[in-house]
């Protein structure tokens, strides 16, 4: 999946979709009042600002109906550029059909359903274009931020992208202290400005493990990888397994399995 859309499928970028689009749709009409939504909705038994403001609550729930149905489809399958196009199409479809329901209702007969959702669909499609396209560049932009850190050479830096390739940390590979795996997630304990800190991430060590090795760090346990540079003495614990203890206050002792353990000590 693209990383910008894979974004915009998140549940951040769905709530953001979810609000913005209806309020960018509401916001233009009655500040504008386009002349055939003026005429539509400017009946005699209601004003034009309360028919918009309902049709707000329409396009609102229309939105989120659709937008968190893809979030649930996300979840399970890759959305490709083609799909999500027609995905939005047909949102604005599903959002044309239940405003025009209102519209006709609220004329009592005078409007046909059909020809009203034709007008309903191609106002929405002029208007809507610009907030859907926006949103597409600042994810985009946000993406492009996140991949140029403000300091650090870029070969030493380490990307973490959790299992749906969406990043989610990037940090100098010498800050990194070491590494720990727990079921589906793994712990990145790393420095920051002196102070030792901890990121969860939805991986696993198979899909880390190039990278982490490319940086420097080793494996020394089927759950741990480990920056050398922080280790302090390697010795055998009470039950005479062997383990690590790092330079760094608070942390546990970081086990090393005998397949690991002569090139552990290597690098010491």
């Amino acid at each position: 999946m693209n990383r910008t859309l894979a974004k915009i499928v998140s549940l951040p970028g769905t709530v953001i979709h979810s609000l913005v689009i209806p309020l960018f749709a509401f916001l233009f009409t009655l500040y504008y009042q386009p002349r055939m939504e003026y005429d539509i909705l400017s009946m005699p038994h209601s004003s034009f600002a309360f028919n918009v403001t309902i049709l707000f609550c329409i396009v609102l729930g229309s939105v989120l109906l659709s937008r968190f149905s893809l979030y649930a489809l996300g979840r399970f399958r890759s959305i490709s550029g083609k799909y999500y196009i027609l995905w939005c199409a047909g949102e604005l479809m599903l959002t044309a059909l239940f405003s025009s329901l209102y519209i006709v209702l609220m004329s009592r007969g005078e409007l046909a359903f059909f020809e009203t959702a034709g007008m309903a669909y191609l106002s929405l499609l002029a208007t809507a274009v610009y907030p859907y396209v926006i949103l597409w560049l600042c994810f985009e932009r946000h993406l492009r931020n996140i991949d140029q850190p403000l300091s650090g050479d870029e070969n030493s830096l380490i990307r973490f992208y959790d299992e749906y390739k969406k990043l989610r940390l990037v940090i100098a590979h010498e800050a990194v202290i070491f590494i720990k795996c727990e079921d589906n997630y793994v712990q990145i304990h790393y420095l920051d400005r002196n102070k030792t800190k901890k990121f969860i991430l939805r991986s696993s060590m198979r899909a880390l493990e190039e990278d982490l090795l490319k940086h420097g760090l080793v494996r020394c346990h089927r759950s741990y990888f480990i920056n050398p540079s922080y280790i302090k003495i390697v010795h055998r614990d009470e039950a005479g397994l062997l383990v690590a203890e790092l330079e760094l206050d608070g942390f546990e002792s970081i086990p090393i399995s005998r397949k690991y353990q002569d090139e552990i000590t290597k690098l010491l």
